[in-house]
């Protein structure tokens, strides 16, 4: 088995967080056919999701995002590959919802 870490900070606050938690839940569920269980807690947004050689935790909280996984074994041998799409794809949501909220915020100083 193979486990790794991706942690991001950002500037969503806890409310962006949450958004963006249940999109990654929601994109996970579609693409790649996982189970995913949201969790929203008092600091925090928490999925849990797994399917078949694959399981973690994504922790959503005002400022950072945490993501653990573990491949099983089968998987392990694409860790690296796997790992470098979710990062991609992490990076990329972020960016996109920063940008919407700055676009937001900006209109509402309009």
């Amino acid at each position: 088995m193979t486990k790794f870490t991706i942690q991001r900070d950002h500037t969503l606050g806890i409310e962006g967080a949450r958004q963006l938690a249940r999109q990654w839940a929601n994109h996970a569920r579609r693409q790649h056919d996982m189970d995913c269980c949201v969790h929203a807690e008092a600091d925090c947004e928490r999925v849990t999701f797994e399917r078949s050689g694959v399981q973690g935790l994504l922790r959503a909280t005002a400022d950072r995002f945490d993501l653990s996984v573990t491949l099983g074994f089968l998987l392990s041998g694409f860790s690296d590959r796997i790992r470098g799409e979710i990062e991609k794809n992490l990076d990329a949501a972020i960016a996109t919802a920063a940008a919407a909220s700055g676009d937001h915020a900006q209109a509402a100083k309009d």
